[in-house]
């Protein structure tokens, strides 16, 4: 009996071929959207998990509570937390800090800089990442010592049998290895948000110029720049430690000026396993983007099912007679039922591995423009068609359904009436309408996304990006007592206009941040927290900020210059540090214009005297989701990091070269890296940019699901209305006059669509602006547009088929069954 069901089957989706393509392919390519993003989401709402103590693991967070201001979390700390909480609380069984450092080893004759995690010996207790060589009980107990990647080893010695070998630094320090780990995998923190694959013991020395100022923060509980992981005793509940922590760093550091009384100061404790979708400064993926990935791919997979079910409802309307006469030879209904869910079931089971297949092909270019590395293990196996199955089945029982259950339901007489017997139109209305109200939704959602994308990437920075070369790697003592000389070598190139060195460029999302106040306030008034920028001379200039009053630094004015130490108060010599400020600090002081800010006396820290020199105007250092910030730059001799060169219009390749040789001559033992700052700022739109190429590609998989649905439909249609179009046509309709007919019938859901599409993507997309301090507005013609669009669509889809049927001629039509 079943397989007389099968070759039915069989010969009924071979018959049909026209709806078995456009059924089929419709729902294979919503099955593969949705399984794409599904594995995406999958992914990264499973990382660290595979850790024997995912689950007590926690990484220490710095929270700042103050009232009408939203809490302030940190994801890094002070390098004296962990072993005061390793020590202050009994209920820590094991804490690890994670500090990265850069360091330079010449490998192949050519100098090479790689990150180097300095952590606590336990490290490989609570992370259990596989080790191919070594011990890791023991691997990371003494200094000196260095564990890597099976990549690394590889890099550096041409095998993964590297236990034994010496990494040797440029410094001269070496590094011996003792173990090598397997390549992390990508659902992990530590190969996205924290990428490692050098692990040192954290009192290894380098001798680098690194080595003081790490001793340095031993005792230092205000300089954060450090990860701190705490392993729980079994049993610990972390909200029980949350009361404790502002006393216990109140015992330990002393308070910070704050702008209100009312601040509070305490620790958190982020679970493992949570730390990727619960991100900190930006780093993670959010709830919100794993919440729309969801919402488009459902979008996408029910507009497939919508269009698989009403194509399957609409056809079997039309093998009403094929039931009757069934019935009438004697098929019991429960035989017509299997019969009709079994193909429905049957056509989906093949859209489903087409799907999969699909999902093969395309998710490496899906990843890419996600810019995500996704390990194969979780794009492929078995449990990915598990996964697919029984929704795939679902869909398309669902699919036979109708027919199953109503036609084979009346009399035979009662169905041999016809086709229009079934009925079924405003249903099939009403599933168009909502496939179209998905589809105009992500179209509008398109649109506006990529012209804030374009509005965001274009919009006045404060400076030229443009034509500015950035050198980076100077952070190091040879680096910064090379200084002078790189910035002379360089000014002095053909096509280099000017040169300048800083700690940081725009959008390297780096932030320094310090209290300021105006002398004479009141010790109640509160300080005000600005930015601050430390520069060397030139580089105001070098990045084209323009100057709105006052002078900026000058190699002329040695004075000009300080350093980290210069600002410390408390030495006696209270000399006023020179600063330029921003328009913004201006207007934040209360200074009045630009030029009567200049002369004026600033307080650092509270109490040590900054006077203002210069004032420029706003730089946007971060993206358009943020203001202008109020900054204040310092020249600070000790705290540079880049150099930034500003090219003539002439430049070309040999000023480029030029540029090179100078910085390989002067500082040969560091690794050149060289990039230009407009490809720099680009990137920090890459992430807007690249949903909006995904939501386009998803906008164009929904339109086309909808039409192929949609031609479908029409077909059916005229197939049904043949005879009456074959009257029309004898009564005098022409084709124009038919085929306004069928499209007429089909324009009224997309009409419907729109009505309902507009408010909901003027709210959805209203909300997605909010975010962005720089922003477009809701422009009516992008609705408009859309809408129209979709409509244009739909008549293109169904007047090629109207027009085809009422160009036959009427005999042929009257012959119809």
């Amino acid at each position: 009996m079943l397989l007389n069901y099968l070759r039915v089957a069989l010969r009924v989706l071979v018959r049909q071929r026209l709806y078995t393509v456009l059924n089929g392919v419709g729902l294979a390519l919503g099955i593969a959207t949705a399984a794409m993003m599904g594995l995406f989401v999958w992914h990264e709402t499973h990382f660290d998990g595979f850790h024997g103590q995912a689950g007590r693991i926690f990484r220490v967070l710095q929270a700042r509570y103050q009232p009408a201001h939203a809490p302030s979390r940190m994801v890094v700390t002070s390098k004296p937390l962990g072993p005061t909480l390793a020590q202050d609380l009994p209920e820590v069984e094991t804490m690890v800090r994670v500090a990265r450092h850069f360091i330079v080893l010449r490998h192949q004759g050519t100098p090479v800089e790689d990150r180097i995690a300095l952590v606590d010996a336990p490290f490989f207790r609570l992370f259990d990442f596989p080790f191919l060589a070594g011990d890791p009980a023991t691997a990371l107990k003494d200094p000196g010592t260095v564990v890597m990647t099976e990549s690394q080893a590889r890099r550096y010695f041409g095998t993964s049998d590297a236990v034994g070998r010496t990494l040797m630094l440029t410094s001269g320090t070496g590094l011996t290895v003792t173990g090598v780990v397997r390549d992390l995998p990508s659902n992990t923190l530590f190969s996205r948000e924290l990428p490692l694959t050098l692990w040192t013991n954290i009192a290894t020395k380098f001798h680098d110029g690194w080595d003081p100022m790490f001793a340095d923060q031993d005792e230092k509980w205000r300089n954060d720049f450090i990860h701190t992981f705490v392993l729980l005793k079994p049993g610990v509940d972390p909200a029980t430690l949350a009361p404790r922590f502002p006393a216990l760093l109140a015992a330990h550091r002393q308070p910070m000026r704050a702008a209100t009384p009312d601040v509070v100061e305490t620790l958190e404790l982020q679970p493992l396993t949570a730390m990727h979708i619960d991100p900190i400064e930006g780093i993670g993926t959010s709830p919100a983007t794993l919440a729309a990935f969801v919402g488009v791919a459902a979008l996408v997979l029910g507009i497939a099912m919508v269009n698989f079910i009403n194509l399957s409802t609409a056809r079997s309307s039309l093998r009403a007679r094929e039931v009757a006469i069934r019935k009438t030879l004697g098929s019991r209904r429960g035989q017509l039922v299997g019969q009709f869910l079994l193909e429905s079931a049957l056509l989906a089971l093949a859209s489903g591995l087409l799907g999969l297949v699909l999902v093969e092909l395309a998710m490496p270019r899906f990843l890419g423009l996600l810019n995500v590395r996704v390990d194969g293990g979780f794009l492929s196996g078995g449990w990915l068609l598990v996964a697919v199955l029984p929704p795939v089945l679902a869909v398309g029982l669902l699919g036979g359904l109708y027919p199953a259950l109503v036609l084979s339901r009346p009399r035979p007489t009662s169905l041999l009436r016809g086709p229009q017997a079934a009925g079924g139109g405003r249903l099939r209305a009403a599933l168009v309408m909502l496939q179209f109200t998905a589809a105009i939704v992500l179209v509008i959602a398109t649109i506006v996304m990529g012209q804030q994308t374009r509005y965001a990437s274009t919009q006045d920075l404060g400076f030229r990006p443009e034509g500015a070369v950035v050198l980076r790697g100077l952070d190091r003592p040879a680096g910064l007592a090379g200084v002078q000389a790189l910035r002379d070598a360089l000014s002095r190139i053909p096509g280099v206009v000017s040169v300048g060195a800083a700690a940081n460029v725009p959008s390297d999302r780096s932030v320094w941040t310090n209290n300021y106040r105006l002398p004479g306030e009141a010790d109640s008034e509160p300080d005000l927290l600005f930015r601050t920028e430390p520069v060397d001379v030139g580089y105001l200039d070098a990045l084209g900020v323009p100057r709105l009053a006052g002078r900026l630094f000058d190699p002329d004015h040695p004075a000009d210059i300080t350093s980290r130490a210069g600002l410390r108060a408390g030495d006696g010599n209270r000399v006023a540090v020179p600063i330029v400020l921003s328009a913004a600090a201006v207007k934040r002081l209360g200074l009045g214009t630009a030029d009567q800010a200049v002369g004026r006396t600033v307080l650092y820290g509270g109490d040590e005297p900054l006077t203002v020199i210069g004032v420029v105007d706003d730089v946007q250092f971060d993206s358009a989701r943020s203001s202008f910030e109020p900054t204040i730059y310092m020249a600070m001799r000790d705290e540079l990091s880049i150099m930034l060169v500003r090219l003539a219009p002439n430049a070309d390749a040999a000023t480029l070269a030029a540029i090179d040789d100078t910085w390989r001559r002067l500082l040969p033992d560091l690794p050149l890296k060289r990039e230009f700052l407009d490809d720099h700022i680009r990137q920090v739109y890459e992430e807007e940019a690249r949903q909006s190429d995904l939501l386009a590609l998803f906008s164009g998989l929904a339109i086309l699901i909808a039409c192929l649905g949609l031609f479908g439909l029409a077909a059916f249609t005229a197939e049904r209305r043949t005879k009456e179009i074959g009257l029309r046509k004898v009564l005098g309709a022409t084709v124009a006059d038919i085929v306004r007919l069928l499209v007429w019938q089909f324009s009224k859901p997309v009409l419907m669509a729109n009505l309902v599409a507009w408010p909901l993507a003027w709210v959805v997309m209203g909300r997605w602006l909010g975010g962005f301090a720089y922003r477009v507005q809701l422009d009516p013609l992008i609705f408009a547009l859309a809408g129209l669009s979709a409509l244009l669509i739909a008549w293109a889809t169904v007047a090629g088929h109207a027009a085809r049927v009422a160009a036959a001629k009427p005999v042929t039509a009257l012959r119809y069954e």
